[in-house]
């Protein structure tokens, strides 16, 4: 008897250390789902101190030539720049006007001017280490009867005039003068864009690789999320349309269709004040439909061409003029007018489109997210200019691809992942080359 007592001893302990095992094995997998442990900011404190010196100079000439004394900042996209991302007053995600303000003077001085809610964190986090001096006031002394924040401004002002990137008490908004300020990205801006590039083209390719047909919108809209966030990052636009709806509309919500051979996963999404753009596709079949084939290379060659006239010191106007021959060239001649074409971005989802009459100039190092489209089919990368070229920060890795040949030169764009209907399994497809 003891004999059997031992042996069902023995076999529970190895039944109860069996499933803690798998327990912790599954609380493993659980935890990498929901967070990747990625860096939270990817510069050295030198490349950081460099890039703030850099943006306060182009502020100090910004403020002589608009002959102002200095700059209040409240839109959260222009905290993070002027702190090179250390500092989010961003409170309500769907807002871009934070909870707190940081005033620079010409002097070289620095305030957070906000309220006791906001004031311990930023300063204890972020901004008294970069020299910023609190000016705080009662929550309740900022109301539509009362409001403190502008006595605050014109002590610190004195005689100077303080511009502003919001509508602010004593001071006077400048927001639209300042915004080109951030189009040209520093190397350090660079850096992070590319981590964040990285990072956020994963996300949507690792969505792609899990979806499968039966899954509605919705469920793959929740996954997108959670993988983006998983990452620490923040979607501001979620585009997820399967089937006929991404053909009958350009931004495809979310509507809860059931997907059965065709999805499409279109996110923009940021870091530290700074979106990202980028689309891609799956299809779960053997090969693509000629019809879908055709419109994607179409696409394709038009977002190569985009990127091939997006260089310092190039109209808008003359791209434009551009994109309607590169529509026609392809056989498409009107699909420009269904949706926008894209733009600048970098600090905004667009810093501006591209439409008739924009007399913006291509800037060096300045980011652009094309986003051409045909009836079903869509290109949509981010990329930067540089001096002698430009770069793609939302290259996909083990991702089909389509090399489009213009001028002899090779401009690789994003094709669509094939899976099995049945397996799920990826189906191996070779990067193929098209001449225009």
């Amino acid at each position: 008897m003891k004999k059997y007592l031992s042996l069902i001893v023995i076999l529970l302990s190895f039944v109860f250390f069996t499933c803690q095992i798998a327990e912790n094995k599954e609380d493993i997998e659980c935890k990498k789902l929901i967070w990747k442990n990625e860096p939270s900011h990817p510069l050295t404190q030198d490349e950081i101190k460099e890039e703030i010196n850099i943006k306060f100079e182009w502020l100090k000439k910004f403020l002589d030539e608009n002959k102002l004394s200095g700059m209040l900042f409240t839109q959260v996209r222009n905290v993070n720049w002027i702190t090179a991302g250390l500092a989010n007053n961003q409170i309500v995600l769907n807002k871009d006007i934070g909870a707190a303000s940081v005033l620079i003077k010409k002097d070289g001085k620095k305030y957070l001017i906000c309220n006791g809610a906001e004031a311990g964190r930023m300063m204890d986090e972020s901004l008294k280490d970069l020299g910023y001096e609190l000016k705080m006031f009662n929550w309740y002394e900022s109301n539509p009867v009362k409001d403190v924040r502008g006595e605050i401004i014109k002590q610190l002002a004195g005689t100077g005039i303080i511009g502003s990137d919001i509508d602010y008490p004593s001071t006077i908004n400048v927001s639209a003068k300042f915004k080109s300020l951030r189009y040209s990205l520093t190397e350090s801006e660079i850096k992070r864009y590319r981590w964040l590039g990285e990072q956020t083209t994963e996300a949507v390719a690792e969505i792609c690789k899990r979806i499968k047909p039966g899954m509605n919108e919705f469920e793959i809209e929740a996954m997108t999320a959670a993988e983006l966030r998983s990452r620490g990052i923040l979607p501001t636009v979620l585009l997820i349309g399967v089937d006929d709806r991404i053909y009958k509309y350009r931004h495809a919500l979310p509507g809860g269709a059931v997907l059965q051979k065709y999805a499409m996963v279109n996110v923009v999404a940021e870091k530290w004040g700074m979106p990202i753009a980028v689309t891609r596709f799956v299809y779960f079949g053997d090969k693509l439909p000629d019809e879908l084939k055709n419109k994607l290379e179409k696409t394709a060659i038009v977002n190569a061409h985009f990127q091939l006239a997006s260089v310092p010191g190039k109209s808008m106007e003359e791209i434009w003029e551009g994109c309607k021959k590169w529509y026609a060239n392809v056989g498409f001649e009107n699909e420009w007018m269904k949706h926008h074409q894209g733009g600048a971005i970098g600090y905004d989802d667009r810093e501006y489109v591209i439409w008739p009459g924009n007399n913006e100039v291509v800037q060096e190092n300045q980011a652009f997210a094309w986003n051409p489209t045909i009836t079903g089919a869509k290109v949509e990368e981010t990329i930067i200019v540089r001096k002698d070229g430009f770069e793609v920060v939302t290259k996909s890795k083990d991702w089909p691809m389509i090399n489009v040949e213009l001028n002899s030169k090779i401009y690789p764009q994003p094709g669509i992942l094939l899976k099995n209907p049945s397996t799920g399994k990826i189906i191996e497809q070779k990067d193929h080359t098209i001449k225009p």
